[in-house]
């Protein structure tokens, strides 16, 4: 088996576990839900299936990661997901990342209450368990092996897109966050976030710093873009400031990306 035929096969075994193990838990929900009245949103059980289908990617990668061994350059897992080096300019890279991110959300949505701040600190470790892990198959596995087909550009907005319908489930359970969003919105959105973590991954080296920026973006949602609306559900604002900063960041962050691929590294 060539080079190319065997990174195809990586990616679709990695596609095959992931949609596999991700969409029987949720299914598994869905159906309590609508024929059996259980498993709603928030309950002790509902967290089971949730969590262990937000699972997927991470198990799938692990799972790429032994079955083809000898394609990857680090001895262990863990060397896999915390990279090799973290010097000081890795740091300011994801430090300053963080701060954008923040900056961004303040912006479009503003900081009614600065308490939101300490309440995204204070859940990271648990939105880094239910999200943040995503990002050892999004960006440790899907990322790299389709750049090694395609150009860099077209495998960003490939996972962006494969992304979004990977949580396609959660527009079906009612009290996701996903059910605030349309469809197509929601797509844009993941296709830009998508293009930020390729950045960042390429200039950090570690998979943590995007497990991180992962649940610090979801922390940013839930702490600052949602608010109670009048009817006691939860709402998102959208207005033309989300537009500008949301096209800041896929600017920036195709731009840094393009000259990384090309081995001309910005902040070199």
């Amino acid at each position: 088996m060539n080079g190319k035929k065997r990174t195809l096969k990586q990616i679709g075994l990695f596609l095959l576990y992931t949609f596999s193990i991700t969409w029987f838990c949720w299914l598994i929900i869905i159906i309590g839900n609508r024929y059996f009245n259980t498993l709603w949103y928030g309950e002790p059980l509902f967290w089971i299936p949730m969590l262990i289908g937000g699972f997927g990617p991470a198990i799938s990668s692990y799972i790429i990661y032994r079955q083809f061994k000898e394609d990857f350059a680090e001895k262990s897992f863990v060397k896999f997901v915390f990279g090799k080096k973290i010097d000081k300019k890795v740091w300011l890279i994801f430090g300053l990342f963080l701060i954008w991110r923040l900056f961004m959300f303040w912006i479009a949505f503003g900081i009614k209450n600065p308490i939101s701040i300490l309440y995204i600190l204070i859940s990271l470790p648990l939105l880094i368990i239910g999200g943040g892990l995503e990002e050892l198959g999004w960006r440790g596995i899907l990322q790299p092996k389709l750049e090694k087909v395609i150009n860099y550009l077209p495998s960003v907005l490939i996972v962006g897109i494969i992304w979004s319908i990977w949580h396609l489930p959660l527009w079906f359970i009612k009290g996701t966050v996903q059910t605030l969003f349309p469809f197509g919105l929601f797509l844009l959105s993941v296709i830009i976030v998508s293009s930020s973590f390729a950045s960042l991954y390429k200039y950090t080296n570690n998979l943590f710093f995007c497990v991180i920026s992962h649940a610090w973006y979801n922390g940013c949602i839930v702490g600052l873009a949602l608010y109670m609306g009048n009817n006691g559900a939860l709402q998102l604002n959208f207005n033309w400031k989300v537009i500008v900063v949301f096209s800041i960041e896929l600017i920036v962050s195709v731009i840094l990306g393009i000259a990384y691929s090309r081995k001309k590294p910005i902040l070199s």
